[in-house]
């Protein structure tokens, strides 16, 4: 995956509940203005594009997970495909998550479930281990 603001940092990072429905910050926040542009950071699907109690988001669907982006706004329809590092969306304003400065972007497996975007920053190598 690629940072959806290129050239950013992360200024706050992903802090996993210990259970679905504790408390807990489900993703990491990005340095971006009002008006930054998000570019994809995979392939996949526009799968929700408007409010969640009352802050503009949208969402990509990629194989069995979504990527959430808070605040952000789109003109793309729900079914338009994006590509990896194409833009998608742009910041919007209205944030109370980091006072307009940033942008929110999880990942989320499954019902409750998150992953820490970070993660897939980073490139991994699968190695096999020789059992004894």
């Amino acid at each position: 995956m690629v940072m959806p603001v290129q050239g950013s940092e992360i200024i706050a990072r992903f802090d996993g509940p210990y259970q679905a429905w504790m408390a807990g910050h489900r993703g990491i926040d990005i340095r971006a203005q009002k008006g930054d542009e998000l570019v994809a950071p995979a392939t996949g699907i526009i799968s929700h594009a408007g409010t969640v109690a009352g802050k503009s988001t949208v969402s990509i669907r990629v194989r069995s997970f979504t990527l959430t982006f808070e605040p952000a706004q789109t003109a793309l329809p729900v079914g338009t495909p994006v590509l990896r590092g194409k833009p998608f969306a742009k910041v919007a304003g209205g944030s109370d998550h980091c006072d307009d400065a940033c942008v929110h972007w999880g990942i989320k497996l499954g019902k409750g479930a998150y992953e820490d975007p970070k993660r897939w920053l980073t490139s991994q190598s699968i190695r096999l281990v020789p059992v004894a």
